[in-house]
């Protein structure tokens, strides 16, 4: 009983520096109020986390894992990828705190298996009125999102694959890199075909670049890990300004 009752402490330790590195504004006895509104879920691979047009019932950020945000064509069955959610990002503060009715407008989708830090609307707005600063560290990420919005946009408009997929990359190492002798390791289940649903490019095309970065020593590839062997060329590679990479780092 003493060692659960322990773990049960770690757990919670964990994600309360979790949730002072997501939002880092708050004090914290902040962190530890909002800690205990919060509740962990998790999903598998491949699991819906909120449908499209389904009643919207409050925040998540991810804890752990990788989430797909998309919506639905016309048709009703095709699905269009808008965006992807690593480490720290979140979705559903649109139907917080907007006046309107609290609506998903979007779908999300575990890519990998994940664990989420789930915020029920009517206590993430009770806290927010009461701890202001919260909405600094909201700002700043949405500032991010804006910005990479942007950046996307134009890239996928104009830029090669080989360049998106060196930015792409780039942006994984951040969140699930592990450094080991051969280089930095993706420590993340993630299939060929996933990330080639990020690129918005076609599984053969995918494989062709990565073909193209092994032959050149900056990837080295087995079964579904990529290590990236040469992050200075690679960076080279994604020809980004200092500013754009620093936010490229941080979300996806």
């Amino acid at each position: 009983m003493r060692n659960a009752m322990s773990k049960t402490v770690s757990v919670m330790e964990e994600r309360k520096e979790f949730l002072a590195r997501v939002l880092p504004s708050l004090e914290p006895a902040e962190v530890e109020e909002l800690q205990r509104i919060s509740l962990p879920v998790h999903y598998d691979e491949g699991e819906l986390i909120a449908q499209e047009g389904s009643y919207a019932a409050g925040v998540y950020i991810v804890q752990s894992g990788l989430v797909s945000i998309g919506k639905y064509a016309s048709k009703g069955w095709e699905k269009r990828m808008l965006r992807f959610l690593a480490i720290g990002e979140m979705f559903g503060l649109e139907a917080v705190f907007l006046k309107r009715e609290p609506i998903n407008v979007q779908f999300a989708k575990a890519l990998v298996e994940s664990t989420l830090l789930f915020f029920e609307r009517s206590n993430i707005l009770a806290f927010s009125k009461g701890h202001p600063l919260m909405f600094a560290d909201l700002c700043r990420w949405l500032s991010r999102e804006v910005i990479m919005l942007e950046f996307k946009l134009t890239r996928a408009a104009v830029e090669s694959t080989d360049r998106n997929l060196a930015l792409l990359l780039i942006a994984l190492a951040h969140k699930y890199g592990e450094k080991d002798k051969a280089g930095i390791v993706l420590d993340l289940p993630i299939s060929r075909q996933t990330i080639a649903e990020m690129l918005g490019v076609s599984i053969e095309t995918l494989m062709r670049v990565l073909k193209r970065f092994r032959e050149r020593n900056l990837i080295t590839t087995s079964q579904s890990l990529i290590t990236i062997v040469d992050m200075d060329t690679l960076k080279e590679r994604a020809r980004t300004t200092p500013f754009y990479l620093s936010i490229i780092e941080e979300t996806l």
